[in-house]
């Protein structure tokens, strides 16, 4: 895929828009919704190769350059996998690891900043989440993984997306928006039974391979928990309807 656009790199400029592989993007989570990232790739994969790159021209993923002239994710972290994930199979675009890129926009160039004032930096600006798949943290910034295709599931984190999806809550330019979402979730359901004998991990739960009839029942026993007073004070409360 190339969009006719300078290659990022470690003089890359703020403000403007470069392409970038995937396989070069640094991730500043350890989490991801695989529910949702699955659901775009399904439907990235049947664009052609025009299609595909108007889609994600006008989607450009935010970067940061920086510790050693690399460009770090700063948000848009499902779209990037769901593009990694595209290239691993079968598509209509010609997607390959070798030429799976995305367009970046650089929001800053902090390529003089290396290792604590790098982490310092971003963490100051909530361009990191320095915490694992499971919530737990804060993690040490080398915990965070190295590519996108080492982002682990968040099964909560893919519940968020379904409620949101299903107007739950409303979408909000809140920092974290989706995690807070997530965790208030992971305190208050279980996701699937197995989990209690000891026969599953949660990484491993993914509602969009239950029954229909299954992930119906979680969506809206979360969703009227998004409503209730409890949520209250989340990005995107909608409250009691």
């Amino acid at each position: 895929m190339d969009f006719n656009l300078e290659e990022c790199s470690q003089k890359s400029p703020r403000g403007l828009l470069f392409q970038a592989r995937v396989s070069e993007l640094r991730p500043t989570q350890s989490g991801v919704g695989l529910d949702e990232v699955y659901a775009k790739a399904e439907a990235m994969s049947r664009k052609n190769k025009d299609d595909l790159s108007a889609f994600l021209l006008i989607r450009p993923v935010p970067v940061v350059i920086g510790n050693g002239g690399r460009p770090y994710l700063t948000d848009h972290h499902h779209l990037a996998r769901a593009v990694w994930e595209v290239a691993q199979n079968r598509n209509e675009a010609g997607l390959d690891e070798s030429n799976a890129r995305v367009v970046v926009e650089v929001i800053n160039n902090w390529s003089v900043l290396k290792d604590a004032q790098f982490w310092k930096a971003m963490h100051d600006n909530r361009w990191v989440y320095l915490f694992d798949a499971m919530g737990g943290g804060p993690l040490q910034p080398a915990a965070l993984p190295k590519h996108v295709k080492d982002l682990r599931n968040d099964p909560y984190r893919g519940l968020a997306w379904y409620v949101r999806s299903h107007f739950g809550y409303a979408k909000m330019p809140a920092d974290f928006a989706e995690f807070q979402w997530a965790q208030f979730f992971r305190t208050r359901m279980i996701l699937d039974n197995r989990l209690l004998s000891n026969q599953i991990e949660d990484v491993d739960i993914l509602l969009s391979r239950m029954k229909a009839e299954e992930r119906q029942e979680l969506i809206e026993e979360a969703i009227s928990l998004a409503r209730s007073d409890e949520a209250a004070g989340l990005p995107g409360y909608s409250g009691r309807r």
